[in-house]
């Protein structure tokens, strides 16, 4: 019987955002802060996996690690405005649900299923669940910025199911598949299920969507019949 739901965030609950997009957004960062765009964007870049397990609290201190490699020192003024860039362009994905997200993780609260999240994702996520459509909808997220871990990093499935209070086998998890994710998920005794993304696989930067063998789903919606 399935006991909890666990959700992933970007491509699941919230659209993936385009790579064409999102390098003119950091381009966009290192000018505000006078750096060559192209600079900023590759160091940006090549160490996002430090921004996703927490090496930096904030992005604002993720812009200065930056600017210190690149030696230039600007003043707070400018990394503000720097950060201010890139929080325009993501917040409004993380307060987009995707269509039927709320609806279903209504039903799944009014089933008694509990739902939890595991995202890899930056600081501003968590910094920033309070005012998302999810904040009163997920009983128990865990974020790879304030976890230390990004997927499939097995101890991220176990602080979810520990956090629901719910064995591996009584979990489901839900992904669009990026990297290991399923896989790991089924390692560690989950039911595993991937959901079409809700944007063209690949469109997010660092995605690395694999073949899968398993239950696939197309809308949100077809989560409720699996736990009925």
């Amino acid at each position: 019987m399935i006991r909890a739901v666990i959700f992933d965030l970007f491509g699941t609950l919230v659209a993936n955002y385009g790579l064409e997009h999102y390098l003119e957004v950091v381009e966009n960062m290192g000018r505000a802060v006078d750096a060559s765009p192209e600079a900023f964007r590759d160091l940006w870049r090549k160490h996002y996996v430090d921004r996703l397990t927490g090496v930096h609290t904030t992005e604002s201190d993720n812009i200065r690690w930056v600017c210190d490699q690149l030696e230039i020192c600007p003043d707070d003024a400018q990394v503000a405005r720097s950060n201010e860039i890139y929080l325009e362009f993501a917040r409004p994905f993380l307060m987009s649900a995707r269509e039927s997200a709320e609806n279903v993780l209504h039903e799944l609260q009014n089933a008694g299923i509990k739902t939890g999240l595991i995202s890899d994702c930056g600081p501003w996520v968590p910094n920033n669940w309070a005012s998302s459509p999810f904040a009163g909808l997920i009983d128990f997220p865990v974020y790879s910025s304030r976890s230390g871990m990004k997927k499939p990093a097995m101890s991220l499935y176990e602080e979810a199911a520990a956090g629901l209070s719910a064995q591996p086998e009584e979990c489901l998890y839900v992904a669009d598949g990026n990297g290991e994710e399923l896989p790991a998920a089924k390692a560690f005794g989950m039911e595993a299920v991937k959901i079409t993304p809700w944007n063209s696989p690949g469109a997010t930067p660092d995605a690395e969507f694999k073949a899968w063998d398993g239950t696939t789903i197309d809308s949100l919606t077809g989560l409720l019949s699996i736990v009925s």
